[in-house]
This record gives C-alpha cells, structure tokens and sequence, in this order.
C-alpha cells in the first residue's frame, strides 16, 4: 500500500477530503488533514481528531512550512489551486483519484467496476447502464442521485446526498456492504482511478479551467485514460479525438453522429439503430415523454458499455423500450395540469436550456403560454451557471417565452420586461403556476442538487 509506514497530508476536506484521510489513517504513520478553506465543521474536524489524525485549519506560511519539513506524501483534489500545495521539500504529490485508487487496489471482489466522467451525460449514462446490466446482474450504482442497488431494472436506494467526488466512491461502498453485487457503476467527477474495468469518457465539450486557472476539467478527466490499468478497456465519445492509452489498454469509440466503433443510425420511421463494433445491432423506437435527441449521447454510450460487458442485446432492448427519460433531464411531465419540462439537476448548463426550450417549442399549443425557471440553487454546484452566458441566452431568446423566472442572487443584475425573481426552484415552481394554466408549459432549469 502506498501510504504504509509514510507521514501523509490531506488537502481540501470540504471536496472529499473527509473520507480519505480516515480511510489512510489505516495505513499511514500518520495522517494531517488540513482544511485549506476553513469551512470544515467543528463536529466533523473533532469526529477526524478521534481517528488519531492531526487537523490544521486554513493554510499560513508557518503551516505551509511544517507541510513541508513533516510530509512524505501530499494527497490534493485535481482542481485545488496550486498555491495551496507546498512545492518545495522531499514529497510527493498525488491526487484525490490516485489515492482513491490505492485504496480501492485492496478492495477484494470479484464484482467489475465501471468509472464515468466526463462533461455532461454521466448520470444518465450510469442509471441507463445499470437497468441495463441489472436485468442479468446484482448492481450497486454511485451517481448525483445517490447510492442505489439495481435487481431487475429495478432501483433501491440506499444512500441519498453524496458527492461524486472521487473519494465518495470509498463511502458508496460502505453504504452497499451486505450486498453481493456482480457490478459497481461509479460516477466520478474529473477523471478516474485507475481501477476500472471499464472506464467512461463521456465527453469532453465545454471545456472550463480548474486549479485558478492553471489547468481544464479535459486535463483532469484525462486521468481516466492515464491511470486505466492493464487488461481494461476505455469507452471514450469519438469527439474526444485521439488518445494516448497505457500499453495493453483497449478503446473503444462511440458516437451518436459520426463514424466510431460503436456509432447511432436513425431512420426516418423513428427507429433508432445502434452498430456495435462489428457485432451485432440494437434497435428500438424511442418513447415519448422524453426528448430523446438530448439523450443520445447517453443512450449509445450506454449501450456500447453494455456490450462491453457481454449483456444479451434482448436485454439492452428491454431496458430501452421501458426508458422514459432520468428524474431532472429533460423529462416530461404533469405538474397541477401543466406540462413540466423538467431539465434541473446539478449538471445542467446553457447548452441544455437551448435544448429544453427547443424541444418544448414541438410541445406548444398555438396560444399556450410558456415559462421558463432559469438559474442556480447554489453557485458552487459544477462551478454554477455562468452569469454573463445566461444573460447571453435571456437576450437572445427571450422573446420566445412569456416569462423568465431567474433564481440565483448572481442573476439578479439580468433585466428584462418579462423577469422575475424567485429564490429558490420550489417558490420559482410556485411562481410559475400562478402564471399559466392548464396544458401551458413550464420549463425548468435550475442548476441544484436534487
């Protein structure tokens, strides 16, 4: 184990910190978790105190420089500004993702791991995956709508409110033990581990630079490709463009556009045709209550995932034909008489509200009103919704939709003759009924957990 016999430092517990210095603290000689931005609660810091860890709170010139004399091993989060990671001195330094993998390296099960990340499209990748693998298997998902255990198609949960920072992984588990499971899905933010079998890049679209500014979220989801051990297979969307694996490491492409290994063929009867690298094909014609088109990238990803792991095609079928869109993605539904697009959910970006509101363009009566609920709950979910592209977005297209409810104190300064206010997704909901009536529509976009 890395960390045996070794003085090690955690930085950053409010991004995963919390869990991995207790589960170091099992190995290491000793364990010093600093809580870089000084927001770590009392309660928790005395909860690590008790584990023997060593807590410093904030980072000073004197701690940098007792980090630096104490330290063999530095354990930061990927995007954690450089400024905070002492430079200087005989350590070495690794990410939240590699320790995750040490640590998971003694995890002894038989079960497959498959690791998602990427810039949009993980949870809905992993929910359709694990219906897919369940109908044959005993799955346990960890995705943004919590720690679930798959029998059938069919999803228990077991554990609401984690992140899906690499460490919460090491949580997920001890949520799922008692359970014997032929396959974990984990959803992981900004790359990956290193113990996959299968290891998913989503996408790499709308790039965003991480750490101050001195590296992007394409850099750290790369990991996924830098760590991927020997005799795994990586599962990468073909804009990604060319990789450089570890030797003994297979790709797989897929696409829902272009040519790739695994590529999507629609016909003009609505049928929808998945060609499986070489092996077969999986058809079905999407349900309505779902705007399929926004799934693509998802659907195909998961099938070409499924496939990997040798799941019948009759089953993946099977699971498709049942699907009718992921809570808080562009799903469709009845909400007091009217017709909710419901696209919040803590991934949400620009790009998606242009896809909601076009995909309810094709839902409108000819007088029917519309309304949009716009913004962000909590601006440090996924780095939150950037301000100046929503403001972008209002003007642009605006006058398509009778009101726009803005929610968020960042999107207070966005103005316009048919805006309101609201402070939260709920009392943004309660605001938008008062504005229409029955069989109008309501579009909601809120970047939140849920």
């Amino acid at each position: 184990m890395l960390f045996d016999d070794k003085d090690v430092t955690v930085l950053d517990l409010t991004h995963g910190g919390i869990p991995l210095a207790q589960h170091i603290a099992k190995y290491a000689r000793s364990v010093t978790a600093v809580d870089v931005y000084g927001t770590a609660d009392d309660d928790v810091l005395a909860g690590l105190e008790h584990f023997g860890i060593n807590i410093i709170r904030g980072l000073d010139n004197n701690t940098e420089i007792n980090t630096k004399r104490n330290t063999d091993l530095i354990v930061a989060p990927v995007h954690l500004d450089p400024a905070f990671i002492p430079s200087a001195g005989k350590h070495t330094i690794i990410t939240h993702h590699r320790a995750v993998g040490e640590l998971l390296s003694g995890f002894n099960t038989n079960a497959r791991i498959v690791e998602i990340t990427g810039t949009g499209a993980k949870t809905s990748t992993a929910t359709l995956l694990a219906d897919m693998t369940s109908r044959s298997l005993s799955v346990v998902s960890h995705t943004s709508r919590g720690v679930e255990h798959w029998v059938k198609g069919v999803p228990t949960k077991l554990h609401h409110g984690l992140s899906i920072t690499p460490s919460s992984i090491l949580e997920a588990l001890e949520h799922s033990i008692g359970i014997e499971a032929d396959l974990y899905i984990f959803e992981v933010s900004l790359g990956g581990t290193g113990v996959a079998d299968v290891g998913i890049i989503t996408s790499l679209d709308n790039e965003y630079t991480i750490a101050n500014g001195n590296s992007t979220s394409t850099a750290a989801k790369l990991q996924m490709v830098e760590q991927a051990r020997p005799g795994s297979t990586l599962l990468v969307n073909a804009s990604a463009g060319l990789l450089n694996p570890p030797e003994n490491v297979d790709v797989v492409t897929f696409s829902d556009s272009t040519d790739a290994n695994v590529y999507l063929e629609r016909s003009h009867r609505g049928i929808w045709t998945i060609h499986l690298n070489g092996s077969g094909t999986v058809r079905f014609t999407p349900n309505a209550g779902y705007d399929a088109e926004s799934y693509s990238t998802a659907i195909v990803c998961a099938i070409a995932a499924a496939s990997i792991l040798q799941v019948e095609p009759a089953k993946i079928e099977s699971a498709l034909m049942d699907f009718a869109g992921v809570h808080g993605r562009m799903r469709v539904m009845e909400w007091a008489g009217r017709r909710l697009v419901d696209n919040s959910n803590s991934g949400m970006n620009i790009r998606s509200v242009r896809q909601a509101l076009d995909y309810s363009n094709g839902l409108a009566s000819r007088h029917g009103r519309k309304v949009l609920i716009l913004g962000e709950e909590a601006k440090q979910v996924c780095e939150g919704l950037d301000p100046k592209d929503t403001g972008n977005f209002v003007n642009e297209r605006g006058h398509e939709l009778d009101n726009i409810i803005l929610v968020g104190e960042r999107m207070e300064s966005i103005q316009g003759g048919n805006i309101q206010i609201a402070d939260s997704l709920n009392s943004a909901i309660e605001m938008a009924e008062s504005l229409t009536s029955e069989d109008d529509i309501i579009i909601s976009c809120v970047k939140c957990f849920r």
